[in-house]
């Protein structure tokens, strides 16, 4: 990563740092607990981690880091809504979401990788011998975790099928929030080598599509907390923004239209 993007993400992090973080972290520590706990005590779950060690790149904003947030959310999800439907063995359809959350993002640097990723999912589950039912669960959720996109997928029978997609999607959206300007932005720009000018071209436009995800949670939890997680990461794109075209104006080379982005 150049000093200029480096310099942005430390500014980026300390707007992160004024603002009040997510409710889904306050309302649900209990949900997110229980699903960390099981995500760092499951031996199958260790193997499958220490496999994804050696195939997920951090330098694309997608690795293991993003990864692990997605599965241990994606778990608390799961564990909030069958909390409230009273449904049993919640122990394990939590593991299945860890699976998908690990799993999701393996092929990010290709096109159409929602469908690829969800092909090396179902080799990787089958190499652990996974018991089919799940792989079609995972694989299922894998298929249609990407945004604005209409799957042509039949949901698997089963009643975890569309829990665990449904969570998946939720906790993948979920980074759209804080942790894109935390995190992911700037190894996406660092690793296609983007010039600061033409990132700047395409900024108003991006923030406008994080602005769309608002609409698109799926679960009840997501559709309750994940607004939220948008609305923080909008207001610190939004800051960002007018810092850039400020305090790194000479490096922009005229690119300095003022945004706003509607909600």
């Amino acid at each position: 990563m150049d000093d200029t993007y480096r310099q942005i993400r430390e500014r980026a992090r300390e707007l992160v740092l004024d603002l009040p973080e997510p409710d889904f972290y306050k309302k649900e520590a209990d949900a997110l607990l229980r699903s960390h706990r099981l995500y760092d005590d499951n031996e199958k779950l260790k193997k499958l981690i220490s496999y994804l060690e050696t195939e997920l790149d951090e330098d694309f904003g997608h690795g293991l880091f993003h990864s692990k947030k997605v599965a241990i959310e994606a778990g608390a999800i799961v564990f909030v809504e069958c909390r409230k439907e009273k449904r049993p063995q919640t122990d394990h359809i939590i593991f299945k979401a860890h699976c998908a959350g690990l799993l999701h993002d393996t092929m990010r640097k290709h096109k159409d990788h929602a469908e690829k990723g969800a092909a090396f999912a179902e080799d990787v589950l089958r190499f652990f011998e996974f018991p089919e039912d799940e792989i079609g669960e995972i694989v299922f959720a894998i298929e249609c975790h990407e945004a604005f996109k209409t799957k042509e997928t039949t949901c698997p029978s089963g009643p975890d099928a569309q829990l665990l997609s449904d969570a998946l999607y939720d906790a993948d959206k979920f980074r759209w929030g804080p942790d894109n300007f935390t995190h992911t932005v700037w190894d996406m720009v660092s690793y296609a080598r983007i010039p600061l000018p033409l990132f700047m071209t395409h900024y108003p436009r991006a923030l406008d599509g994080i602005a769309r995800i608002k609409k698109t949670f799926r679960s009840d939890t997501g559709k309750l907390y994940g607004p939220g997680f948008i609305d923080i990461g909008l207001d610190v794109g939004q800051k960002l923004y007018e810092i850039i075209r400020t305090e790194f104006a000479p490096r922009l080379g005229g690119c300095t239209a003022s945004h706003t982005t509607n909600p």
